[in-house]
């Protein structure tokens, strides 16, 4: 039998090249999707208000794109093979997380990557290198990324921040808010911490970051530091932010910030109660996941 195609003068070769042509359609097609389907799941992940799981990814992006969850399933496998998701295993059930074995953004206008990758390709996001690690401040909690949000608010005009020269770091981790205060601009930045780990891990991330001579790592008592801070960063919990009223009250600066996170949203009362209005007037405020961050501009 002579097929539709050849009784209508199409040659075997045109035909050939015809279908060549679809499948590379289809194939642009897919890989279209897959991106689409790579950043959603992606900004899903960092948006969730809690942990989700393999199942729950699955279900949404089955259902926000119209495809079975078998496929679902093998899109997530996917995007943790790229490096861009990771399955964290805790209290017996596994989640999807982000993943940092490549560049990670974590707000609009900064972004992760371990050590020895490139810089940002379009020149205008910060790119800051951590390595993996065990102290806190890899980018993973949602207060880590409020509290990075937090300082990137103050690249802004209605930051109304002008100079920073000195700038602290209560509770340092891995480094990561000294580095990015650094590198937006604060002149020198003191990390203080105590614990011997994070102070070592910290020092690494400083020098992957080329910041030796910007950020000073200080393993000693707050109440023994004299300077007066015009950026005051601190990722800790609420009784030990409230602690810190009096110790900032006599470090700060006129006109000062107060970048806060470590907080339950619906402990901001409180936190306010121990920074009132009317010395501390609130500029920026974010959620996600149940937890807060605020900036705070000292009047």
């Amino acid at each position: 039998m002579v097929s539709g195609a050849l009784e209508a003068g199409q040659s075997p070769k045109r035909l050939r090249a015809e279908k060549a042509g679809r499948r590379m359609a289809v194939n642009r097609s897919e890989g279209r999707s897959t991106e689409d389907w790579g950043q959603t799941a992606y900004r899903w992940v960092l948006e969730a208000d809690r942990k989700m799981t393999v199942s729950d990814l699955a279900a949404r992006l089955a259902s926000g794109f119209d495809r079975p969850r078998r496929e679902t399933r093998r899109w997530i496998r996917i995007l943790v093979e790229q490096g861009r998701l990771t399955y964290v295993y805790q209290y017996g059930q596994s989640y999807v997380d982000l993943g940092f074995q490549r560049p990670t953004a974590i707000t609009p206008g900064i972004r992760l990557c371990p050590p020895g990758c490139a810089p940002s390709p379009d020149g205008r996001t910060m790119t800051v290198v951590l390595e993996p690690g065990a102290a806190f401040g890899d980018g993973r909690h949602p207060t880590t990324r409020l509290a990075v949000a937090g300082l990137e608010f103050l690249r802004y005009p209605e930051a109304d921040a002008g100079p920073r020269q000195r700038g602290i770091d209560i509770g340092t981790g891995s480094g990561i808010l000294a580095i990015v205060a650094a590198r937006l601009g604060v002149a020198l930045v003191d990390a203080v911490d105590i614990d011997p780990c994070a102070m070592s891990e910290a020092k690494r991330n400083i020098d992957h970051n080329r910041l030796g001579r910007r950020i000073r790592l200080r393993r000693e008592a707050l109440e023994s530091l004299e300077t007066r801070y015009d950026l005051i960063m601190a990722n800790l919990r609420l009784p030990t932010l409230g602690a810190l009223a009096l110790w900032i009250e006599s470090h700060i600066r006129p006109h000062a910030h107060l970048v806060f996170s470590g907080f339950r949203a619906r402990e901001l009362p409180a936190l306010r109660r121990a920074y009132p209005e009317g010395r501390y007037q609130s500029q920026w405020s974010r959620t996600q996941a149940d937890w807060g961050a605020i900036v705070l501009r000292c009047r």
